[in-house]
């Protein structure tokens, strides 16, 4: 084998290992900041806690959706980091409602989520009525 394609196989290797510890840290972090509330499966507590399950990406598909998703004050007011965070919603979209999601979806960043976080939600059910209102689920 040369060598180019022996360096090219454990660039590979590492990426995957990389990718596969962000999964496990978040999921860490899902369990320690989130399923408390909405459980390990991401299914809620009905008429308590909504669900990240089969729901969480349609917020994705309405206007001030993605920017609800981080500013809501569970998220917004985590002890995680602005990277941390990103990472997290990344992984509950993909792992709860990755079907929900718009095939465009743009997964977030520690730039995207720092901004948002800036901006505080007083009436979170409000704003989350109003987000459910707009909402065309197929």
């Amino acid at each position: 084998m040369n060598r180019g394609v022996f360096l090219l196989i454990i660039l590979g290797v590492a990426l995957c290992a990389g990718a596969a510890a962000d999964d496990r840290q978040a999921h860490i972090n899902y369990m320690l900041h989130c399923q408390g509330c909405h459980t390990p499966d991401g299914s809620g507590v009905a008429d308590k806690v909504p669900a990240l399950k089969g729901f969480m990406g349609n917020f994705l598909r309405v206007e001030g959706g993605r920017e609800f998703l981080i500013q809501v004050p569970g998220a917004a007011q985590s002890a995680l980091s602005d990277a941390e965070l990103a990472e997290l919603t990344n992984w509950m979209l993909s792992n709860f409602s990755a079907s929900q999601a718009p095939e465009n979806f743009q997964p977030y960043g520690e730039k995207e989520v720092a901004r948002l976080r800036e901006h505080a939600i007083i009436d979170v059910a409000g704003v989350r009525a109003e987000l459910l209102g707009r909402m065309v689920l197929p």
